[in-house]
């Protein structure tokens, strides 16, 4: 009798026994061929697109555009809080590894469907309030790159890997955090389309759209640290190319965030030396200036010519003049 050399295994991998599930997620290497194709087969139905995340992304872009509209940093995190941001990333990461093309394509479809919902609520309040300058909520906050945001991005991809992969779950949190440093920052855009605030529009929507590929480049690098490696030169390919879109991405937002502050650096050195070095005389107004010189010369010379003779003049004044004398004479 012949005895079957392995395991059937489930079709699930939550139907195997804890031990086994731990040894799969967290060491995929060592794990043989069928029991990593199971785990990813799990990974990819927990981002699949689903009826509830459709329905918390209009939520959460209500609250978003509200926040904005009534300036309420509360509000803010509420929408931070309601938006399920976590499952595109996930998803993209995902694609060099198993090349489930079909998978990719719904997500970019509800991600492009999230990002039109954030942004219209960013343009609908920016048309409402009739104002850019908000009191309680930093505006241009988000229409720049900062190392604080980049790090907390990166960190927060790399642990929603960790944690997807090996709890099988996805970390709300983590989704949390990246919903606020992606999505506000392209619904701040929105907010100063319709102001025509060339320092939200489109600055803050490059910021976002930079946060969210170094996200996803993250979670690439992430799956492959963890123990998956991209299949063949398609896979390599699928994950190289975000890495060059996010470099363009960032050193564009970064080249506008230099730009729109160098103008202030410059009027502060221009006001400071005369303009006349840089001015070049035409020929007719050099001939103008000239025949004005002359002429003002001539003028003033006869004023200076005229002060002698004044003062010629006067001299015979101080000259002595005659006395009369007495003669005698004899009268007959």
């Amino acid at each position: 009798m012949n005895l079957p050399s392995s395991e059937p295994l489930p079709n699930d991998i939550n139907e195997l026994p804890p031990a086994r599930q731990r040894h799969i997620r967290r060491q995929p290497r060592s794990a043989s061929l069928a029991e990593r194709q199971l785990l990813l087969e799990s990974l990819l139905d927990l981002t699949a697109p689903t009826l509830t995340f459709i329905l918390l992304s209009i939520i959460g872009a209500v609250a978003l555009g509200a926040a904005l509209y009534f300036d309420d940093p509360a509000i803010l995190v509420l929408a931070s809080v309601l938006f399920p941001f976590l499952t595109p990333i996930l998803s993209f990461s995902l694609l060099p590894i198993t090349q489930k093309f079909s998978h990719a394509t719904k997500s970019l479809l509800i991600l492009t469907i999230l990002l039109m919902l954030t942004f219209g609520a960013g343009i609908f309040a920016g048309y409402q309030h009739k104002t850019i300058t908000l009191q309680n909520i930093d505006l241009f906050r988000f229409s720049g790159l900062y190392w604080v945001d980049l790090v907390i991005v990166g960190l927060s991809a790399l642990f929603g890997v960790l944690i997807f992969q090996r709890q099988g779950k996805l970390p709300r949190l983590i989704g949390v955090l990246l919903a606020y440093e992606i999505l506000i920052p392209i619904a701040v855009a929105g907010f100063g389309f319709p102001l025509g605030s060339a320092q939200l529009w489109p600055s803050a929507f490059l910021v976002g759209i930079t946060h969210f590929g170094i996200a996803c480049v993250v979670g690439v690098f992430a799956f492959l640290v963890f123990g998956f490696n991209p299949k063949k030169t398609l896979g390599w390919f699928l994950a190289l190319t975000p890495v060059i879109l996010t470099l363009a991405l960032f050193a564009l937002s970064l080249s506008m965030q230099i730009n729109r502050a160098q103008p202030e650096g410059q009027g502060s050195d221009i006001s400071i030396p005369s303009p006349a070095p840089t001015h070049t005389p035409s020929s007719r107004t050099t001939k103008k200036a000239l025949t004005s010189s002359t002429e003002e010369t001539a003028t003033l010379s006869p004023t200076h010519t005229t002060l002698p003779s004044a003062t010629m003049t006067e001299t015979p004044t101080i000259t002595p003049t005659p006395s009369p004398t007495t003669f005698w004479g004899l009268i007959n």
